[in-house]
């Protein structure tokens, strides 16, 4: 959604000293492996090129139930992988220490990620049960939903300062779409999707 020089605008790139700890890379390695697999990529794809790993996981859950099931199921399969590391294996700060990337893909991985733990859990009920409304909506339905996506881009561009509100309003502006679309649990769902991506750099959010 926003460009690279946008995220190295709005977002601190941190240093190692602000990671949550150490991920051991070699179940790191076999976790994103199998993940990379499941969702139809060569087990080479890492985390390095989340942008193609962002593209295949969605294309593989927009093909219906099944598929969202066998994502979540990946996804449980790296969360296991990695057990009590997860969440250092898949943070930003520790992630763009290793060198070798960028805070743009760095933040399409740790988006991507979240927003699994999302779907996966508090909000698979309302996805399965309505994926063909939010397919739609973010198809052939979608010139709302973009407009969404244009407003952000448009104010942080004009005011990144305004960044945080500008957050508010956007995952509001989903939040509100997808009600209108679907159904007031898939307005809520779609929101907080949203939401958790930003919720490290803007406080205080609420859906």
């Amino acid at each position: 959604m926003l460009t690279e020089s946008q995220i190295k605008t709005y977002f601190s790139t941190g240093n190692k000293d602000l990671a949550l700890g150490t991920c051991n890379s070699v179940p790191f390695a076999s976790a994103q492996a199998g993940f990379a697999s499941a969702v139809g990529l060569p087990s080479t794809t890492t985390w390095r090129n989340a942008d193609v790993l962002t593209n295949a996981t969605i294309s593989m859950i927009d093909q219906g139930i099944d598929q969202l099931a066998s994502v979540c199921a990946a996804r449980q399969l790296f969360v296991q992988t990695l057990g009590f590391t997860y969440d250092t294996c898949i943070d930003r700060f520790y992630l763009i220490s290793l060198g070798n990337t960028n805070w743009w893909n760095v933040m399409q991985y740790t988006h991507l990620m979240k927003h699994l733990e999302f779907i996966c859990s508090t909000g698979f009920d309302v996805y399965q049960s309505n994926i063909d409304c939010i397919r739609k909506g973010e198809t052939t339905d979608g010139n709302q939903y973009r407009a969404c996506f244009y407003k952000f881009n448009a104010t942080v561009n004009a005011n990144p300062n305004k960044f945080c509100d500008a957050t508010e309003s956007f995952i509001g502006c989903i939040g509100d779409f997808f009600t209108q679309e679907c159904n007031p649990y898939v307005g809520w769902m779609q929101c907080e999707l949203e939401r958790i991506g930003f919720a490290y750099d803007c406080y205080g959010l609420k859906c």
